[in-house]
């Protein structure tokens, strides 16, 4: 939409898909986000950013792994989400700590400290997804994070 639309267009489509965030079906709002977060104007991915904040809230743990995945493909323009994230790095569902580790990597720089905090964990499985991380963010302080975790593995 984003891409193909007149402004008018995308005005109006991002309009609809921000009243389809308060649908009551979970997977409405899901894809309502995806599409904001897709369409990439500043008010499309602020209303996207907290709608799947709050989804990261969601009982149902495939609702938290689509939303860490949404907030992942948004990249840099969801690091309001970066402390919900970082307190999915503790949640009860592996496959959601890991998710949310890797989506602080799509994130970028400002998630490098809970990251590096992630790797003194317990969970091989978090620590995985953060080297992952780490290493796509690329900055010298996450390198050296990475560097000194597989020296002591």
């Amino acid at each position: 939409l984003g891409q193909i639309g007149t402004p008018e267009a995308i005005k109006a489509a991002v309009s609809v898909l921000i009243q389809l965030l308060k649908d009551q079906n979970p997977d409405v709002c899901m894809d309502a986000a995806r599409a904001l977060g897709q369409i990439g104007t500043p008010e499309a991915i602020n209303a996207a950013v907290d709608a799947l904040i709050q989804a990261l809230q969601d009982h149902d743990e495939d609702v938290r792994r689509n939303a860490l995945e949404a907030l992942g493909q948004i990249g840099s323009g969801a690091e309001d989400a970066v402390p919900a994230l970082i307190l999915l790095l503790k949640d009860k569902n592996g496959d959601v700590r890991g998710s949310a580790a890797f989506a602080l990597g799509w994130i970028g720089e400002s998630a490098v400290p809970a990251l590096i905090q992630a790797l003194k964990g317990q969970d091989e499985q978090v620590h995985r997804y953060a080297v992952f991380a780490l290493k796509k963010i690329s900055i010298p302080e996450a390198l050296k994070a990475v560097e000194e975790y597989q020296s002591r593995q």
